[in-house]
């Protein structure tokens, strides 16, 4: 079925709702893509938006990659996302940040189920459990309520896998650039060092230098790590990296990393095809965080999210194969295997 918006046109989302904070004021969006089995999942972002229209396309983008997301995986689960979007001049203190999270949990609640948030980037445990005052419609639990807890580090585990199946060669030795060192970054560092990996690391923020000079990474600056050479290029930090001006700049063989949204457009994927650059689909690679969260709805079982987890390899290199019998990009290539594997992506199946 196809949604239709107010104005009477069909659109791909099957509900997007923005608010104005009753308590807060700031922006509250939500925007569920698709449901299956009458459910859709996604993250709560409380980040800076230069304004409301900007907050609302990031949340239907990430909303959609997530329906993808989910879909590859083998989740039944449609895909949404939530934003609470804070001007650049007043970032909000405690006070008002539970606020903020009090009207995202009323605006969660009216979805009646339909959609259920979790933890995601600039929201921490302690927010979701917050929002677990207000709506029961909430996953990613703390470890001591039998939950998932920080999805970071099944996040990081699944890019782990999928760098091995990228690269097909022992890690150890290899040079790989992580750019952005969040909780899903740091925890990929520390486990390419763990494997033996010559690790080069950035991020924004200065005092990350500390987890670099820990694990004897080379520290860059940002605007030099993105087109360093090496192995394996990981962004791990914004969206919209893989664009028309830092492509033809690349280094690398591979780009496998955690971050959403990583292509400016889906001309990119052609443009690092044609490159012959590998890249492997974020929405596959990064679905480690997911996959624990969604885990929680049947009763969490660490060992099975494991499992799946370490299955993302298998997904990769198949998606690798289909894209060079078909003469494609792995960007049409994944989408394709999520549509097979959900049996269509537009629209309700409930």
């Amino acid at each position: 079925m196809t949604a239709v918006a107010s104005d009477g046109t069909a659109t791909d989302y099957e509900d997007v709702r923005v608010r104005e904070g009753a308590r807060s004021g700031l922006t509250i969006a939500i925007a569920v893509h698709r449901t299956v089995g009458g459910r859709a999942l996604g993250g709560c972002r409380f980040e800076l938006y230069g304004s409301t229209e900007d907050a609302i396309a990031d949340v239907k983008r990430l909303a959609r990659a997530m329906t993808f997301k989910a879909a590859i995986a083998g989740l039944r689960l449609g895909g949404g996302k939530g934003v609470i979007a804070y001007p650049p001049d007043s970032p909000p203190d405690g006070y008002h940040r539970k606020l903020a999270l009090h009207d995202f949990a009323e605006l969660v609640d009216s979805f009646d189920g339909r959609y259920i948030t979790a933890q995601d980037a600039g929201t921490a445990l302690e927010d979701i459990a917050y929002i677990g005052r207000f709506t029961d419609h909430i996953a990613g639990h703390p470890l001591s309520e039998g939950g998932s807890g920080d999805p970071s580090p099944y996040t990081a585990h699944g890019i782990e896998v999928a760098i091995r199946a990228s690269m097909r060669i022992p890690i150890a030795g290899r040079r790989i650039v992580i750019v952005g060192l969040g909780h899903v970054g740091a925890a990929l560092a520390r486990l390419l060092c763990e494997a033996g990996a010559r690790l080069a690391v950035t991020d924004i923020d200065p005092h990350k230098r500390e987890l670099a000079r820990e694990l004897d990474a080379e520290w860059l600056e940002p605007g030099e790590a993105l087109v360093s050479g090496a192995d394996l290029l990981a962004p791990c930090a914004l969206g919209g990296v893989l664009n028309e001006s830092t492509i033809p700049r690349l280094q690398v063989p591979i780009v496998a990393g955690a971050a959403n949204n990583q292509l400016a457009s889906e001309a990119a994927a052609d443009m690092l095809r044609d490159r012959g650059i590998v890249w492997a689909p974020d929405f596959v690679i990064n679905a480690g965080g997911l996959i624990a969260v969604a885990d929680e709805l049947h009763g969490f079982n660490a060992s099975r999210v494991e499992r799946s987890i370490e299955r993302i390899g298998d997904t990769v290199q198949q998606i690798y194969a289909r894209a060079a019998a078909a003469g494609t990009n792995t960007l049409v290539a994944a989408q394709e295997l999520a549509v097979e594997r959900s049996g269509g992506i537009h629209g309700n199946d409930t």
